[in-house]
């Protein structure tokens, strides 16, 4: 067998494929004393080919010297380094935590990120005090990825640093953010916390309500169901898919307390208001849940009249989604005016 001073060797040939064999080589002995030499050759490598098959290396090394060097590597000012020095800590699991602590409490806000990054997806043990020192960590970007990681990990324990964050009024972008965990793992106090935070829906800019309407979709109850129901009047046409979602969401999970009467008059409103073809779609066809009551029914059967094509189409779509009889005839009916083919073939 090759010794690892012969790899190294190689390592450093003018020949491309010689240096990716033998870092292949390198990784393939799984001996500490490769790491250095890898580290050392990536420094002065430009192929990105080689690089790969560096790093690839250092992932098959199981030694605490190859977690040591990449956790350095997260600071390096090449983006490529820093990336695939993180994917190496990623596959390295729960062996690479202690490691990221240690780097977490001595290294400079970009590598306080770089850790965040690491560990997104991440749910080994440990990881919990990196968060802890994350969530209170002066660079606010670092607050914010810690907790967009923890809404996508469901991670339900630190959901009242969370709230208090929200709360904090820090920045728009930790808002966001806080509102986009908290859809994911927040509960009955969350809600409030959300609802203290913005007191006043009608105030809120639009580039936060998106966030805003995922946590009441989520959260919300039939309570701030007609407070919702009212933006479909106030706001444009570009937030309509994102208030009828809340919507959709809130009735699903109280599906026992019909909102019809609250939903109607605003979807009515919007279908008759002559706004952008799409808008006025998206809110006949959110009737869908709730065409089995006789009043949505009977608008519904109105809109297979409306001069807007896409009114037409959406009244069908909602319409089929209810287990009505005589359905077919109503449709074989209007079929006779009707000249769009698209229209036509919903129909059949």
């Amino acid at each position: 067998m090759n010794s690892l001073k012969e790899h190294s060797e190689k390592l450093n040939s003018a020949d491309e494929a010689d240096r990716i064999y033998a870092a292949e080589d390198i990784g393939y002995l799984e001996g500490a004393g490769g790491v250095p030499v890898l580290l050392e050759r990536l420094e002065k490598e430009n192929s990105r080919a080689v690089r790969e098959a560096i790093f690839q290396a250092l992932t098959r090394i199981e030694a605490d010297a190859a977690i040591e060097g990449c956790v350095a590597l997260l600071g390096h000012d090449d983006s490529q380094i820093r990336n695939q020095a993180a994917e190496v800590l990623r596959r390295k699991d729960r062996a690479s935590v202690p490691f990221l602590q240690a780097a977490m409490r001595s290294g400079d806000k970009d590598v306080r990120k770089m850790i965040l990054d690491v560990l997104m997806g991440f749910q080994a043990a440990g990881t919990e005090a990196i968060y802890e020192a994350a969530l209170s960590d002066p660079e606010l970007n670092v607050v914010i990825t810690a907790v967009e990681n923890l809404g996508k990990t469901r991670s339900t324990r630190f959901r009242p640093q969370i709230e208090r964050l929200l709360q904090s009024s820090a920045h728009p972008m930790l808002d966001g953010a806080c509102l986009e965990a908290l859809a994911g793992i927040g509960n009955e106090r969350s809600l409030q916390a959300i609802q203290v935070r913005f007191p006043e829906l009608g105030k809120i800019p639009n580039f936060f309500l998106v966030s805003w309407l995922k946590a009441f979709g989520s959260l919300g109850t039939t309570r701030e169901f007609p407070e919702v129901a009212g933006l479909l009047t106030t706001r444009g046409p570009q937030l309509m898919p994102a208030i009828l979602a809340s919507l959709i969401a809130i009735h699903k999970r109280n599906p026992e307390q019909s909102q019809g009467d609250v939903l109607l008059p605003a979807i009515r409103a919007v279908a008759e208001n002559g706004d952008l073809p799409l808008g006025r779609y998206q809110a006949v066809r959110s009737l869908g849940f709730l065409s089995v009551r006789e009043d949505v029914y009977a608008f519904l059967l109105e809109c297979l009249s409306s001069s807007e094509r896409l009114v037409r189409l959406a009244a069908i779509e909602s319409l089929r989604m209810g287990p009505r009889r005589g359905l077919e005839s109503v449709f074989a009916a209007c079929a006779l005016a009707e000249k769009d083919e698209e229209v036509l073939q919903a129909m059949s």
